[in-house]
């Protein structure tokens, strides 16, 4: 996430930082932004005669194949100085995530409210707002997860990766990975999303560490792959054929924040291939000025994630009335820039207020790790 002054855990800000994370994780905010767009929009609905669009939901599936594994396999690359940082520092900028992840949430219960969705009692609106704050997840806004699963990844990584190779952290979080999943596991604080996204942090880590040169050519064959790939993940943990009945009879997509995965080994491999691919990709990118908006919003997309949360939250059961069965590529394509557009706009007309709730976070946490810290007896 965007790294601002006064964070703990922060990125490298040097002069030759390369532009390829900042990059790639715009490109994985786009993906958030436009995915968001598509999930209401592929679902039939009989009663108002909307038939399932098979072309949205195909452009959903592959996606959410590997979108968010992204942003964690970024995240430890830009914080490949993690091990050697002071514990205060790192609890404080890990703190950060989740303070701001509950005044989001705060937010979120006050247009909930707005909205007519008020509790039968006062108890019950108590229990509605701090509820999700004691148990760390069930946000009012749905993308909180992310912030709250980064932060206790971050912590993890930070012990691991000082006492173990990185490559031992990827492949010991994988199998973990498939512990969780077998023993469904309970998902407060997001604990299911911990082992996989501890995966691709380590990954991201030992990438930098070993500064690859990414070769732009090999995300048109990524990209194919993962076109190939993503539709296999019929949503069964341990096998790839459709006998599993937990999903519902729909059609899968990875849902991360549920602990959703489908066939592990391919949640993987997708996951790879096509955070890699849109590494790739972005090396070769980084190359041109016209990219600039692009690590704009790499570096920007703290605040882009909070806005599209409050659109992904609200405004799916308004997107979902209408008709979008003619669509067509270029209307798709109009629709993912106009949003991004717009979403960029409402960052620059609410920088203020972003940045304040970014320093009340910051202070809330700073309190935490003061607190956490002092010195016993």
């Amino acid at each position: 996430m965007e790294t601002r002054k006064g964070s703990a855990v922060t990125e490298s800000n040097s002069p030759a930082r390369d532009a390829t994370w900042d990059i790639a994780r715009g490109i994985g905010m786009a993906l958030v932004i436009y995915g968001h767009f598509l999930e209401p929009v592929y679902p039939a609905r009989p009663e108002i005669g909307k038939a399932f669009i098979e072309s949205a939901f195909s452009q959903w599936q592959l996606i959410y194949s590997f979108h968010m594994m992204l942003f964690f396999l970024v995240s430890g690359a830009v914080n490949r100085n993690l091990p050697k940082k002071a514990w205060p520092d790192v609890v404080r900028g890990s703190l950060r995530l989740l303070a701001l992840a509950w005044i989001v949430h705060l937010l979120g219960m006050i247009v909930v409210f707005s909205l007519g969705n008020m509790p039968a009692t006062p108890w019950q609106a108590v229990v509605a707002v701090f509820d999700p704050i004691v148990e760390g997840y069930c946000w009012s806004v749905g993308v909180l997860w992310f912030l709250t699963a980064l932060c206790f990844v971050q912590l993890l990584a930070y012990f691991l990766l000082r006492h173990l190779p990185a490559i031992a952290v990827v492949a010991g979080s994988m199998v973990l990975t498939a512990v969780v999943v077998y023993f469904d596991a309970p998902n407060q604080y997001l604990f299911r999303t911990w082992m996989p996204g501890l995966s691709f942090f380590a990954l991201g880590y030992l990438f930098a560490q070993l500064q690859i040169r990414w070769p732009v050519w090999l995300c048109i064959v990524l990209l194919g792959a993962l076109v190939f790939l993503a539709p296999l993940n019929s949503g069964c943990a341990y096998t790839l054929h459709n006998a599993c009945e937990q999903f519902g009879s729909g059609p899968f997509g990875v849902r991360m924040f549920g602990g959703s995965y489908g066939f592990l080994p391919l949640f993987f491999v997708t996951s790879f291939v096509g955070a890699i691919a849109v590494v790739c990709l972005s090396a070769g990118l980084a190359r041109f000025k016209a990219s600039a908006i692009l690590a704009y919003m790499g570096k920007s997309s703290l605040d882009l994630f909070v806005i599209n949360g409050f659109v992904a939250t609200f405004l799916p059961s308004y997107i979902a009335q209408f008709d979008w069965s003619q669509l067509t590529a270029l209307r798709y394509l109009a629709i993912g820039l106009g949003l991004i557009a717009a979403h960029l706009l409402v960052q620059r007309v609410l920088r203020r207020g972003l940045k304040l709730l970014d320093t009340a976070a910051l202070k809330i946490a700073g309190g935490m790790t003061a607190l956490i810290n002092r010195p016993q007896g």
